[in-house]
């Protein structure tokens, strides 16, 4: 097939399908388009679950973090408690 001959079969195709395949070439490029918004739409919500994440991280530490503090106290509190309980037993056993 010369040249010649290919330019006019594009030609042809051109006049039978041209309107049919401008129609498809501006629905793919509206496809794209939409795909482009929903792709930045996701990254912007995983930035923004990925920053939720790491509050929520940061948050569970320092609950974490002032809990065992409590705990620490706590059972120094009691020991405490219990020594001089168990010193002044000892001292009503004496007595």
């Amino acid at each position: 097939m010369s040249k010649a001959s290919l330019g006019e079969l594009m030609t042809i195709r051109d006049i039978l399908m041209g309107e049919i395949i401008e129609e498809y070439n501006e629905r793919f490029v509206a496809l794209e388009k939409q795909l482009k918004q929903q792709e930045a739409d996701m990254l912007a919500k995983e930035a923004a679950l990925l920053e939720r994440i790491t509050a929520l991280e940061q948050l569970l530490h320092q609950k974490n973090e002032e809990l065992s503090t409590h705990f620490t106290k706590k059972m120094t509190d009691d020991r405490q408690a219990l020594g001089a309980m168990l010193l002044s037993v000892g001292q009503q056993l004496k007595g």
